[in-house]
């Protein structure tokens, strides 16, 4: 019968001394986190019982960095956030939130260097500027960082969380499309930001098929909405630009508003209206008729799996285990569900 690895076989393998082993198994702390995390692993790889379930000592520090936003879906992500924390406490981890107030690349740099600054990793939720792509891929230089909702890719981070938004924007496209039929019309797709990545690609994706397969489908206008609530003044303006109007592809915020500019001018049922998120309100727009159908995502689902990476990357959870990525959502009257 083959011996049991001991300290020593385990030291010996990981190049470092038996009472640092001694210190990582027992979890007696005092041992530098990549070390910690190279004893874990060698003893995980060696076969030694204590390794494969123990608890690290040392807390992983984990930052979410994110607009202090009313969007359904970040307030959605946040709780997500809170659940996964709460879920995966047994791995010893601790997650912060760090706000930015605005859309403006120095209050995201501030936010971000104060978060790495007391963080081992960072899970962000940010927009497509040069001076913050800069500041990313300086800081993905020092500690991993997992983008969720829209990308930033180049900047060096370890791992994208979100849905495939050029499949969701197709997705969108293909629905409106069947909705209208044949006689298709004017479309106006609504933007949050440009600078958000998932929504300019949102907004390619619908393009893209309905220019393919519905060419009796108009896109006249891409609206940014800079993702404000109250946008009625905006919006009258819009639906007095086309007055042919016959779908709105909304993937910001501000569908209430709509729905009511729409009734003012006897449009609420016959403008084809598409949106993201299940929401209460928007089910109820959906009940009332004036939202067709909506595209969505669980965020807990986006928020467990970027959590999952970081842990992943950290040492302390299996590769195949991750959550896989979602898949887009359809939502229609018929099957609508509330949390």
């Amino acid at each position: 019968m083959a011996r049991k690895p001991s300290m020593e076989d385990v030291a010996a393998a990981a190049g470092v001394s038996r009472i640092t082993v001694d210190r990582v198994l027992n979890g007696r702390g005092g041992v530098k986190p990549k070390t910690e995390q190279l004893v874990i692993e060698t003893a995980k790889a060696l076969g030694v019982d204590r390794a494969l379930s123990m608890i690290p000592t040392r807390i992983l520090r984990i930052g979410v960095v994110l607009q202090n936003n009313v969007n359904s879906y970040y307030v959605k992500l946040r709780e997500g956030f809170v659940r996964a924390a709460q879920q995966y406490k047994r791995y010893n981890i601790r997650v912060t939130f760090w706000y930015f107030e605005q859309i403006k690349a120095d209050a995201a740099i501030k936010t971000l260097a104060r978060a790495a600054a007391e963080c081992d990793g960072l899970v962000v939720i940010l927009f497509d500027d040069p001076q913050v792509t800069t500041k990313v891929e300086e800081l993905s230089r020092k500690l991993p960082v997992v983008t969720v909702a829209s990308d930033l890719p180049g900047t060096g981070r370890i791992d994208y969380v979100g849905s495939n938004a050029i499949q969701e924007g197709r997705t969108a496209g293909a629905l409106m499309g069947r909705f209208l039929g044949d006689a298709g019309g004017d479309v106006v797709v609504i933007v949050g930001l440009h600078q958000l990545l998932e929504h300019d690609q949102r907004a390619v994706g619908f393009r893209d098929i309905v220019g393919q397969n519905y060419p009796s489908c108009r896109v006249v206008e891409t609206f940014q909405s800079y993702e404000q609530e109250n946008i009625r003044k905006d919006f009258r303006a819009l639906l007095r630009r086309h007055p042919d109007l016959r779908g709105v592809y909304n993937m910001s915020v501000g569908n209430p508003v709509l729905a009511e500019e729409l009734k003012a001018i006897g449009k609420d049922q016959s403008v084809c209206v598409i949106t993201h998120t299940v929401t209460p309100e928007r089910v109820a727009l959906m009940n009332d008729g004036v939202v067709d159908a909506i595209i969505d995502r669980e965020p807990f689902m986006d928020a467990r799996r970027a959590i999952e990476i970081q842990l992943h990357h950290a040492g302390r959870f299996a590769e195949e285990d991750i959550t896989p990525p979602q898949r887009p959502q359809i939502f229609i009257r018929e099957n609508v569900r509330l949390e």
